[in-house]
């Protein structure tokens, strides 16, 4: 019962440490400014680092957008933009003009990024490069056949369900295994996503048996897509998505040395472009689509998280927003993109505090009460 209990205590100081491990203004330095112009510089502060970037950056005109107006929600001094669409319109666009960000700026996701990579799936398995979600990823990829991925189902997988990760020392492990993937610190131009997975030995639960939010999920599920298609994540979101939906029509994603796309956060793009992802993501279920399907099996097959009415689908968190599930991509501090379907709205917020003026957005019933502010 001790140990039940110990390991119980872990796990919950691991999530609240994923989401606390430092404040706005470390948040806004270290993994913010640095995405501005990562595409040339191709640094990550003192660290040489791996990018895929695509397209050409445009300098449309700036959008300032108050026809209706939800500055009681979303003025905040810590917010760096904030957007919402109905109907497929855009009704508010806020803007930080203090941190010089504007509807041109490029902004790191979080792991907002998530859902990207799980786009990626899904136009994979619409156009029969995958077979079954509940094919194992050792089908797919020759790379982690040698790895505890290996008999791990790509479903399991989506659901930060694997079983792969050890509880204990979770975030120490993260911090780690993050820093090789990328190529920072020590391991800096040596970023190997392969290499770091395979530092988890063993299995740690039967799959299936209980969520666990872990980066190596992500990094496997992005290994499996390298191996398949012989292109990075990244690429298959842009050809696939990106292209689709996009007003400034640029990206870029960090990779490491291969180029295999580091794929838990760091998708960069502007929040007009999230925006619009969200507006796909939406259209895509609406139209009942061969994508649309999925992201909706990943809704209707979510599974219980640590958080109270919170659920997990396919690298995505489910919300109940207006009494109904709803795909939500969260990301960091206070990345958010809220689907809501019964509304037809797309709520986007990218701030460096959750502790939001309106209130903490991560707290029990805070995205259904601004979601129900947004009609």
């Amino acid at each position: 019962m001790f140990k039940f209990l110990l390991s119980l205590a872990i796990y919950f100081s691991f999530i609240f440490i994923s989401y606390a491990d430092h404040g706005p203004k470390k948040m806004w330095k270290r993994q913010i400014v640095p995405f501005f112009d990562m595409h040339q510089t191709k640094m990550l502060g003192p660290f040489s680092i791996n990018i895929h970037s695509y397209g050409e950056k445009q300098n449309l005109d700036t959008i300032n957008l108050k026809k209706e107006n939800f500055d009681n929600i979303f003025k905040d001094k810590l917010n760096l933009a904030a957007l919402v669409k109905k109907n497929n319109g855009l009704v508010y666009a806020r803007f930080n003009k203090k941190r010089k960000i504007d509807s041109n700026t490029i902004l790191q996701g979080m792991s907002m990024s998530k859902t990207a990579l799980s786009t990626a799936i899904g136009t994979l398995l619409c156009n029969g490069n995958i077979d079954s979600l509940n094919d194992e990823l050792g089908k797919y990829s020759p790379s982690l056949a040698k790895t505890p991925y290996a008999k791990i189902s790509i479903k399991n997988t989506l659901q930060m369900n694997s079983g792969v990760a050890p509880i204990q020392n979770g975030y120490k492990l993260k911090r780690k295994m993050n820093q090789m993937a990328i190529g920072i610190r020590k391991h800096e131009g040596k970023g190997d996503m392969l290499k770091s997975i395979s530092i988890l030995n063993g299995n740690a639960r039967e799959q299936g048996s209980k969520f666990f939010y872990f980066t190596s999920d992500s990094f496997a599920l992005s290994i499996m897509i390298s191996d398949l298609t012989n292109k990075p994540a990244s690429e298959i979101f842009y050809e696939n998505a990106f292209k689709k939906f996009s007003t400034n029509k640029f990206m870029h994603w960090v990779s490491d040395k291969k180029g295999i796309t580091v794929s838990q956060a760091r998708l960069t793009m502007t929040a007009i472009d999230w925006s619009n992802f969200g507006q796909f993501v939406h259209d895509e279920m609406k139209n009942d689509t061969c994508l649309g399907k999925f992201y909706k099996e990943g809704i209707k097959n979510s599974i219980q998280t640590h958080r109270e009415g919170v659920r997990y689908g396919y690298q995505f968190w489910v919300y109940k927003v207006n009494g109904v599930p709803s795909l939500t991509m969260t990301g960091h501090g206070g990345f958010f993109n809220i689907i809501n379907s019964k509304k037809n709205t797309i709520t986007s917020i990218f701030s460096v505090d959750e502790k939001y003026k309106y209130g903490n957005l991560f707290s029990k019933g805070m995205i259904s009460k601004l979601a129900s502010e947004i009609n």
